[in-house]
């Protein structure tokens, strides 16, 4: 690491020390947040058992803390900065914070509702395929579990063939992006740079590593050392720790009374 980076990486680690805040309310014998009868999540629960939103949402915050934590023990604890693999962990962080904001963030209970369902018919399916390649026994048809779906969207006058369209992860990253400060192209953009990195994309390595050109290579063949950028590495983070304290913010907003029970 350069001197010109170390005021980056204390940076991120500061940013990363929320991670004990967050897993302290993951733990079982810690501070757990309930959801109150009377609030607008324990009504969209109750709208779209067996498939509670505040169950989805609680875990894809579970996996968003769970890759940040890793992220900063290899940092801190292990004292080494990889080049790539750092990005993976960001990735898992960013998009599982973007999907509890996707779940959480519109303020109209029909769009709740139908993400939540949504993301069900997805899981369906993903699962599925799974089973299909595994030649593993299927409990109940996915058709039939489908069709769950589509009887709970119809009980509360939501749009059937909607409420199990598909979900893509940009629809995701840039709808979440719309409820933080950060908009849809920066939150689209942090995604991208992440993925393309654990998919060992070489735009993406030109984009945030820094390299230095080595002599003695032949002609039109450029030889080249390859080190973690730090400061790109901290806006990476900040962004994903952002996402994460965004969707916890809506799950304390949304589980709070008070509300009408409904």
């Amino acid at each position: 690491m350069e001197e010109h980076e170390r005021p980056f990486f204390d940076g991120m680690l500061g940013i990363l020390d929320e991670v004990d805040t967050w897993r302290l309310r993951l733990d079982p014998e810690g501070p757990r947040r309930t959801v109150c009868a009377s609030s607008a999540l324990a009504g969209d629960d109750r709208r779209v058992s067996p498939h509670q939103t505040s169950h989805a949402a609680w875990i894809a915050l579970s996996h968003a803390v769970d890759h940040l934590h890793a992220h900063r023990t290899v940092l801190r604890d292990a004292a080494m900065i990889h080049m790539y693999a750092h990005y993976s962990l960001l990735r898992g962080a960013f998009e599982n914070a973007s999907t509890a904001v996707w779940l959480l963030g519109p303020s109209g209970r029909r769009e709740r509702l139908t993400r939540r369902l949504r993301y069900a018919a997805a899981d369906i399916r993903n699962g599925e395929r799974v089973r299909e390649m595994m030649a593993a026994p299927a409990r109940r048809p996915a058709a039939d579990r489908l069709d769950d779906l589509r009887a709970i969207a119809s009980r509360w006058g939501l749009d059937e063939n909607l409420a199990t369209k598909g979900v893509s992860t940009t629809e995701v990253v840039r709808a979440a992006g719309e409820h933080d400060v950060i908009g849809q192209t920066v939150a689209q953009l942090v995604w991208n740079l992440c993925s393309g990195t654990a998919h060992g994309d070489f735009w993406s390595m030109v984009a945030l590593s820094d390299r230095v050109e080595l002599p003695g290579a032949p002609a039109g063949i450029a030889h080249v050392r390859i080190s973690a950028n730090v400061e790109r590495m901290f806006f990476l983070t900040f962004f994903s720790a952002a996402m994460i304290s965004k969707g916890w913010a809506l799950y304390d907003q949304r589980s709070a009374s008070p509300y009408e029970a409904s």
